[in-house]
Formats: structure tokens, C-alpha cells, sequence
């Protein structure tokens, strides 16, 4: 690779204790070279430096230049702690733009290289490479005033009281979305490497599914399951697909039903491609032509996602059941138990069956269902009782575990049964939790 794409060595001082620093920022990033480094910006891991000594880490404001030649993008980024001059910035923006030119052909050379776009933040170059990835400013907004309610939320997770009124406050921002992104950000944590930064919103998280209403719901299904996901077949699901009003709402269709977005159902989909083409119906080809290549991109990036959970999922079974006390690891690294965990566990159940080995099944099963018990321990106090109602032998332990827990019995708690009894897989289950909804309505009004 080219010596003035790579990062250049530089020397600072901590800030925090002083200590003097060799580390290396790159003040130019070509994604079409060095595509890996777009997540590095995304993340706002980029020019990032850990200190040697005491352990702080801080982002260096230095000045950068960002090309993505796909989308035709060219962003200087030049922060004013730099302390740079016009001219000096002038200076700086034209060599890294003619060492961008000389390595392409000349066809390449194209108008928006003499034409970048300046940005003083760090969140300007963001937005200006989301934007070019087709986020809206609307979008982006939205974005922004979620972030800024997660750090209103972390700010005050220490105190109960605060807690609980910015979540009343806030509760219908508190949802779909936000437990997506919540999610997102505990997930890029682990990868990064930085587990103690992660902790604080997994806390938060485990609070959020107790105290806002969409947190229980999510909470509950987590636990009860839910048929908003009914089975689809491949017509439907082509049509849905079609009918789908934004990238999100695709993209959530394809993670629910993978198994269906398979060889037979992209034939289909070339079906009509070619007979709106010949029914000289162009304008509805190209759009089944788009759909089809946003569909192959979405499931190719989900299959990478899926293999790479399992492998994960695969490394976490083989470390348990190596582990001297399985309670604490399981404990210790209770986040990576997933759906993907399961999955792997399931299969080894069924080798293990197929091979007749009673004494790895036994272990398997045991390993399960010490997961589940201590998962379990993680889920909000109401969801909690819930359960316990569904497996209380008799109508006198529900009184007795009502009367137990008198807090918890509100109307929104019996809202929320009516709610899963309203979604329930199995109607057994649903008859029960409408008789318990009933039961402890009837006792609230008592007590």
C-alpha cells in the first residue's frame, strides 16, 4: 500500500498524567483502499489513543481527509483545536487531495474530487458519510435525539427516583428503536474491546425492561413468545416485501423469515421481473430489480452475521463445559448467551441423542437449563410473578404470591397480562394468563 495512506507517528502528551506518547493518526482514509476503516469513523474509533500509563483514552482532533470513490465522497475534516491556519488548511487539503488523484486513472478523476466538503466536527464527517449512504437529515435527527435521551437516562441511572420519572417522561421514546439501538451499542462495545463501557448500559437496559411499558412488553415475550412473526409463504412474503414502506421495515422481514428469502423465492421474484419486462411494464421491473438486489445484500449480510454468531456460540459451549465452576462463568459472561448459544446447544443435543450418548446428553441439558435459571434471574420483578402465577398449582398460591408481592399487582401489570394473553402461541397459556389477569384484577379491588 501507498506510504501516504498509511497512518503517520506522531508524538502527544496525555492529557491526563502527562505521560509522553509515540502514537500513530491517519489524516487520510480511502475506503477504497482501506475499507475497513469506515467502521473505525462510524464507531468514532478512528484517532483514538489509550494511554500507556494511566489507561485514559481520548480522541485526537487531527485533521483528516475522507474518500469513499463508490458513493463520490471527499469530507476534510478540520477541527478547530488544531489550530490550523486558512492557508496551512489549504495547504494540507491539497496534497492529500493530489495523493488521492495519483493513484486513480484518469476516467476516475471525477468533479467531486475538487470540490470537498469541510466539516469542523467530528459528527459533521459522520453525518456526511451516512448521508451519502442515503440516511436522511430527518433520520439522522431522529438518531441524534435518541443518543441524547440514552445519555439523559445513563446520567441519572443512579438515582431511582430520577430514574423513574425521566422514564414516565420519556416512555414513548422508549421503544422499538431505541431497545434496537441500545442494543447496537452494547454489541460494538464487546467488539472494541471495551467491556467496562458496555456495563453501564446493560445495567440500563435491565432497568428500562422493568420500568417503561414497551421494556415490559419486550420483557414478556423475550419469556412467552409472541405471533406477531406468523408463518409466512413465499407469495406473502414476496408482497410484504414489496408493500415494505422503509429499508428498516425490509430489513426486520428478512431477519424474521431468512428461511424464506431462499432459491425458490428469488426465482419468483425474477419471474416477475421478466414478465413486467415483457408486458413493457419498465417502471415496475426496475423496482423488483432494486428490491431484488436489496434483498440479496440484506441476506448476504445477515447469513455473515448468522455464521458468525454460531461460530461465537460454538467457542462460548466448548469454554463452559470446559469451565471448573459453570455457575460463574455462566454468570460472568451472561450477555453472550444468545439465541445463537441455543441454536448450537439444541444441536448438540440432537448429536448426542443420534450417537446414544445418554452420559453428553445429561451434561448438555443440565448446562440449559442452569443458563435459563440464571437468565431468568435478570428479568424485571413483574415478568417475574408472571411466571410464577403460570406454575402456581393452585388458586391459593396466587392469592399468596399476590398478597407477597402487592406492589407489583397494578392495573398496568394486569394490562400487561391482558396484552400477553392477547399474543400468546398457545392457547392454553392464553387462557391461563386471561383467568390470572382476571383473578388479580378481582383481588386488587379487594385489597
Amino acid at each position: 500500500m501507498e506510504a501516504e495512506f498509511l497512518p503517520e507517528e506522531v508524538s502527544l502528551s496525555c492529557p491526563v498524567c502527562g505521560t509522553a506518547l509515540q502514537v500513530e493518526l491517519h489524516t487520510m482514509v480511502d475506503v477504497g483502499l482501506r475499507p475497513e476503516l469506515k467502521g473505525q469513523v462510524l464507531r468514532g474509533r478512528l484517532n483514538t489513543v489509550v494511554c500507556s500509563c494511566c489507561g485514559s483514552e481520548g480522541f485526537v482532533a487531527a485533521p483528516l481527509l475522507y474518500h469513499d470513490p463508490e458513493k463520490e465522497v471527499l469530507v476534510f475534516f478540520a477541527p478547530p483545536e488544531a489550530e490550523m491556519s486558512d492557508q496551512e488548511q489549504q495547504q494540507l487539503l491539497g496534497k492529500l487531495t493530489n495523493q488521492i488523484m495519483a493513484r486513480l486513472a484518469p476516467e476516475q478523476r471525477k468533479g467531486y474530487l475538487l470540490i470537498p466538503k469541510v466539516v469542523l466536527t467530528f459528527q459533521g464527517l459522520v453525518e456526511a458519510i451516512l448521508q451519502a449512504e442515503g440516511v436522511t437529515p430527518e433520520i439522522m435527527a431522529a438518531h441524534r435525539a435518541l443518543v441524547e435521551l440514552l445519555n439523559r437516562l445513563l446520567d441519572v441511572q443512579e438515582d431511582e427516583e430520577r430514574l423513574r420519572q425521566l422514564v414516565r417522561e420519556a416512555d414513548e421514546q422508549i421503544g422499538f428503536e431505541f431497545f434496537a439501538a441500545l442494543g447496537a451499542y452494547i454489541e460494538a462495545l464487546y467488539q472494541d474491546g471495551r467491556p467496562d463501557e458496555a456495563f453501564p448500559l446493560q445495567t440500563l437496559r435491565e432497568r428500562l425492561l422493568e420500568l417503561s411499558s414497551y421494556g415490559r412488553k419486550l420483557a414478556a415475550r423475550m419469556v412467552f413468545g409472541s405471533p406477531e412473526h406468523p408463518p409466512l409463504g413465499r407469495e406473502e412474503l414476496l408482497e410484504r416485501a414489496q408493500a415494505a414502506s422503509s429499508e428498516e421495515e425490509l430489513a426486520e422481514l428478512v431477519t424474521w423469515y431468512r428461511s424464506g428469502v431462499d432459491y425458490l423465492f428469488f426465482q419468483m421474484l425474477s419471474e416477475r421481473i421478466e414478465r413486467a419486462r415483457r408486458e413493457d411494464r419498465e417502471e415496475e421491473a426496475e423496482r423488483l430489480e432494486a428490491l431484488r438486489g436489496r434483498l440479496l445484500a440484506l441476506t448476504e449480510r445477515l447469513d455473515e452475521q448468522s455464521r458468525q454468531e454460531l461460530e461465537n456460540a460454538a467457542g462460548l459451549l466448548r469454554r463452559l463445559l470446559a469451565a471448573p465452576e459453570p455457575e460463574s462463568f455462566v454468570r460472568a459472561h451472561l450477555q453472550e448467551f444468545n439465541e445463537a448459544f441455543f441454536i448450537v446447544l439444541g444441536a448438540n443435543l440432537q448429536a448426542a441423542d443420534e450417537a446414544g450418548d445418554e452420559r453428553a446428553r445429561e451434561r448438555l441439558r443440565q448446562i440449559g437449563t442452569l443458563v435459563l435459571e440464571i437468565a431468568q434471574e435478570k428479568l424485571p420483578p413483574a415478568v417475574r410473578l408472571i411466571r410464577r402465577l403460570l406454575v402456581a398449582p393452585d388458586e391459593a398460591t396466587v392469592d399468596t404470591l399476590l398478597a407477597e408481592n402487592r406492589p407489583l399487582v397494578t392495573d398496568e401489570w394486569i394490562a400487561l397480562m391482558r396484552d400477553l394473553a392477547r399474543e400468546a402461541q398457545e392457547e392454553k397459556t392464553a387462557d391461563r394468563l386471561r383467568a390470572l389477569a382476571d383473578r388479580a384484577a378481582a383481588w386488587l379491588r379487594q385489597a
